[in-house]
């Protein structure tokens, strides 16, 4: 199904897109600029938090905590993969 082949490579971007995330919060605490560096390490933690909850399949909880991330953070999902869940919650 070409859906499930969408699905998992998005996933797999996502989870590639959380690292970046990461690596920029280790680039910000190495330049000693921890403020940023705790924002960064907290969207880290957001991005995981939600990244799990759809690998576990809540996919209306994964919408109650994306409006909470700011848009930037939220754009780090992959909007394919947004749409997909969407989808996924239409039907349950």
């Amino acid at each position: 199904m070409k859906t499930n082949k969408t699905f998992k490579q998005d996933m797999k971007r996502f989870s590639e897109d959380i690292a970046r995330w990461q690596a920029h919060c280790d680039k910000a605490a190495k330049e000693g600029d921890l403020e940023m560096a705790r924002q960064y390490e907290q969207d880290v933690k957001d991005l995981t938090d939600i990244y799990n909850l759809i690998v576990d399949g809540k996919y209306e909880l994964v919408f109650d905590l994306t409006w909470e991330l700011d848009t930037l953070v939220q754009d780090q999902i992959p909007r394919r993969l947004v749409k997909t869940i969407e989808r996924l919650c239409n039907l349950q």
